[in-house]
Protein backbone atom coordinates (compact mmCIF):
# COMPACT_ATOMS: atom_id res chain seq x y z
CA UNK A 1 0.00 0.00 0.00
CA UNK A 2 1.31 3.59 -0.81
CA UNK A 3 1.30 6.24 1.41
CA UNK A 4 -0.96 9.03 0.94
CA UNK A 5 0.56 11.89 -0.20
CA UNK A 6 -0.10 15.11 1.16
CA UNK A 7 -2.09 17.56 -0.79
CA UNK A 8 -0.92 21.08 -1.30
CA UNK A 9 -2.92 23.73 0.72
CA UNK A 10 -0.55 27.15 0.61
CA UNK A 11 2.60 28.65 -0.99
CA UNK A 12 5.51 30.31 1.14
CA UNK A 13 6.97 32.97 -0.82
CA UNK A 14 10.24 34.30 0.64
CA UNK A 15 12.27 36.81 -1.54
CA UNK A 16 14.94 39.71 -0.01
CA UNK A 17 12.82 43.13 1.21
CA UNK A 18 13.59 46.47 1.25
CA UNK A 19 11.37 49.26 2.04
CA UNK A 20 13.45 52.20 2.02
CA UNK A 21 10.89 54.67 2.88
CA UNK A 22 10.76 53.06 6.65
CA UNK A 23 14.56 51.55 6.80
CA UNK A 24 13.60 48.21 7.08
CA UNK A 25 15.56 45.41 5.41
CA UNK A 26 15.42 41.81 5.37
CA UNK A 27 13.06 38.48 3.91
CA UNK A 28 9.33 38.88 3.50
CA UNK A 29 8.39 35.88 4.35
CA UNK A 30 4.35 35.90 2.73
CA UNK A 31 2.26 32.69 3.49
CA UNK A 32 -1.24 32.29 0.88
CA UNK A 33 -3.90 30.04 0.51
CA UNK A 34 -4.18 28.09 -2.86
CA UNK A 35 -7.93 28.27 -1.94
CA UNK A 36 -9.35 31.55 -3.69
CA UNK A 37 -12.10 33.27 -1.45
CA UNK A 38 -15.13 34.77 -3.68
CA UNK A 39 -16.57 37.42 -0.52
CA UNK A 40 -13.45 38.71 1.30
CA UNK A 41 -9.40 38.15 1.26
CA UNK A 42 -9.42 36.68 4.64
CA UNK A 43 -5.74 37.01 6.45
CA UNK A 44 -4.18 33.87 8.22
CA UNK A 45 -3.29 34.08 11.20
CA UNK A 46 0.30 32.74 12.10
CA UNK A 47 2.27 32.59 15.19
CA UNK A 48 6.12 33.31 14.22
CA UNK A 49 9.22 32.37 16.30
CA UNK A 50 12.77 32.79 14.95
CA UNK A 51 15.87 30.79 16.61
CA UNK A 52 19.26 30.64 15.79
CA UNK A 53 19.13 27.81 13.34
CA UNK A 54 14.96 27.82 12.34
CA UNK A 55 12.19 29.53 12.06
CA UNK A 56 8.75 28.68 13.12
CA UNK A 57 5.48 29.61 10.84
CA UNK A 58 2.81 28.27 13.24
CA UNK A 59 -1.14 28.29 11.36
CA UNK A 60 -3.47 29.05 14.24
CA UNK A 61 -6.47 29.84 11.64
CA UNK A 62 -8.18 32.39 9.40
CA UNK A 63 -9.58 35.72 10.03
CA UNK A 64 -11.96 38.20 8.26
CA UNK A 65 -10.40 41.39 7.27
CA UNK A 66 -10.75 44.41 9.11
CA UNK A 67 -12.13 45.97 6.43
CA UNK A 68 -15.07 44.42 4.73
CA UNK A 69 -14.28 45.93 1.56
CA UNK A 70 -15.71 42.90 -1.21
CA UNK A 71 -12.68 41.21 -2.83
CA UNK A 72 -11.76 37.73 -4.07
CA UNK A 73 -8.33 36.40 -3.48
CA UNK A 74 -6.44 33.72 -1.55
CA UNK A 75 -6.32 33.95 2.34
CA UNK A 76 -2.54 35.85 3.26
CA UNK A 77 -0.05 36.49 6.08
CA UNK A 78 2.47 38.78 5.73
CA UNK A 79 5.81 39.56 8.04
CA UNK A 80 9.21 40.87 7.18
CA UNK A 81 12.01 39.09 9.36
CA UNK A 82 15.39 41.17 9.21
CA UNK A 83 18.98 39.58 10.39
CA UNK A 84 18.77 35.87 8.54
CA UNK A 85 21.91 35.06 7.25
CA UNK A 86 23.03 31.32 6.37
CA UNK A 87 20.90 28.13 6.33
CA UNK A 88 18.10 27.82 8.71
CA UNK A 89 15.68 25.26 8.42
CA UNK A 90 11.84 26.69 8.36
CA UNK A 91 9.21 24.77 9.74
CA UNK A 92 5.50 25.65 8.53
CA UNK A 93 3.29 23.83 11.03
CA UNK A 94 -0.67 24.36 11.77
CA UNK A 95 -1.72 23.67 15.93
CA UNK A 96 -2.95 19.99 15.04
CA UNK A 97 -1.38 18.25 12.21
CA UNK A 98 1.01 17.98 9.80
CA UNK A 99 4.68 19.92 9.72
CA UNK A 100 6.33 20.93 6.21
CA UNK A 101 9.93 21.77 6.74
CA UNK A 102 12.65 23.31 4.30
CA UNK A 103 15.70 24.25 4.27
CA UNK A 104 17.11 27.83 3.22
CA UNK A 105 19.99 29.98 2.87
CA UNK A 106 19.64 33.23 3.27
CA UNK A 107 21.83 36.20 1.73
CA UNK A 108 21.02 39.95 1.49
CA UNK A 109 20.25 39.70 -2.07
CA UNK A 110 18.33 36.18 -2.65
CA UNK A 111 17.00 33.04 -0.84
CA UNK A 112 17.89 29.50 -2.13
CA UNK A 113 15.72 26.47 -0.94
CA UNK A 114 17.70 23.33 -0.86
CA UNK A 115 15.76 20.07 -1.64
CA UNK A 116 12.37 19.41 -1.34
CA UNK A 117 10.34 18.90 1.78
CA UNK A 118 8.44 15.53 1.86
CA UNK A 119 4.80 14.87 2.83
CA UNK A 120 4.62 18.96 2.34
CA UNK A 121 1.43 20.49 2.36
CA UNK A 122 3.35 24.32 1.51
CA UNK A 123 5.12 24.63 -1.31
CA UNK A 124 7.76 27.00 -1.47
CA UNK A 125 9.05 29.62 -3.76
CA UNK A 126 12.71 31.11 -3.17
CA UNK A 127 14.24 33.59 -5.30
CA UNK A 128 16.73 30.65 -6.43
CA UNK A 129 16.49 26.56 -5.88
CA UNK A 130 19.26 24.27 -4.89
Amino acid sequence: MTAKKAELEYRLKIVPYTDTQKGIEGHLFELSTLTEFRTFKYEILVDTEVEDTAIYLTIQGISTPQFSIPEHGPAVFRTVISNLHGEREVVVSKTTGPKSKFTVRFTPKKTIRKGRAKKAFVEIETTNKE
